[in-house]
């Protein structure tokens, strides 16, 4: 008789602390998913995901920032990169860019840039709720690239097919980011045509 009752407390113990131990796990899930939602929430609202745009002015401000701290003379940066984009659909849009690149001494080179984008999971954040048709998403863009070295009188034409992640910060920033090959056509004369790599980087104002 005593073995029985010592059984049964014995197993009583065991789903109570089995309970327990359920209820710690349920208490700890609820808690990590109310974080996990807390910071998807702050992160939305970060990259304005619920603020439409269908067109956007943006400088950018990491070159001028280089070219500033650069100690070298001969050390290259742009110290002017502006763009226009604007979307003509939900997930497209055309761009054009203006850049200035230059050393200490001269302006080394000028570069205009015209194309198009296509932020290939707009269409899924936006049904998912997760983003207004904005310009926070990925995209993959092919442009045309002309650029002119005036110190040499040099002008060089290429075709650009990048993918590029790009995500609006706050009310009035950005990051830009794009890697991709350069289809060189018409190459300076201390060149040849074919194909390069090419990449950049922007974080700047955008309204």
């Amino acid at each position: 008789m005593q073995k029985i009752v010592l059984g049964a407390w014995f197993v009583l113990l065991v789903s109570g602390l089995s309970a327990q131990d359920v209820s710690i796990s349920r208490n700890s899930e609820v808690m990590d998913s109310t974080k996990f939602s807390s910071l998807i929430k702050r992160y939305e609202q970060i990259i304005m995901a619920d603020r439409e745009e269908l067109a956007l002015f943006k400088i950018d401000l990491l070159g001028p920032l280089l070219y500033a701290l650069s100690a070298e003379d001969s050390a290259k940066s742009n110290i002017a990169r502006i763009s226009f984009e604007k979307k003509f659909k939900p997930e497209w849009s055309w761009i054009i860019t203006t850049e200035i690149q230059a050393n200490r001494l001269d302006i080394t080179e000028l570069r205009q840039r015209a194309g198009a984008r296509y932020y290939f999971n707009m269409q899924k954040r936006i049904l998912k709720g997760k983003s207004a048709n904005n310009f926070s998403a990925n995209y993959l863009s092919a442009r045309l690239n002309y650029k002119r070295r005036p110190v040499e009188n040099e002008n060089q034409v290429s075709i650009d097919l990048l993918f590029g992640i790009q995500r609006r910060l706050w009310k009035y920033g950005y990051i830009d980011f794009d890697i991709g090959i350069e289809n060189i056509i018409a190459p300076y004369e201390s060149k040849s045509a074919g194909i390069d790599f090419t990449s950049s980087i922007q974080i700047g104002i955008a309204f």
